[in-house]
């Protein structure tokens, strides 16, 4: 069973991934690169995507985001927010399809 969409809102999602021990804001760099601060930064190699949510805006069906969770090599869980369909990043969406996959398992 897989844990992807399962939640109604951006912000209910971001608070229940927090509460199960995803509180890193990480970004991905214009490098490619997964990081928090610009002080550590990780590969994609170095990342586990556990699960992402997407959600629709209220007003506007085309500003839809997608909040991914992940999981760095060093044990740091957190999430990265992204704009999703035409505005999405290309770097985030590259990032997440070359991290290692537990979003099936």
């Amino acid at each position: 069973m897989s844990n992807n969409n399962q939640y109604d809102t951006l912000v209910g999602a971001i608070e229940a991934l927090k509460k199960r021990g995803f509180t890193h804001n990480f970004s991905v760099n214009k490098a490619g690169q997964l990081e928090e601060h610009s002080d550590k930064h990780y590969k994609a190699s170095e990342v586990i995507l556990h699960e992402f949510h997407r959600f629709e805006g209220n007003t506007n069906p085309a500003d839809m985001s997608i909040v991914y969770a992940v999981e760095t090599k060093s044990g740091a869980k957190g999430t990265v927010v992204d704009s999703f369909g035409v505005d999405g990043s290309e770097i985030v969406s590259d990032f997440m399809n070359n991290a290692e996959q537990k979003q099936f398992d």
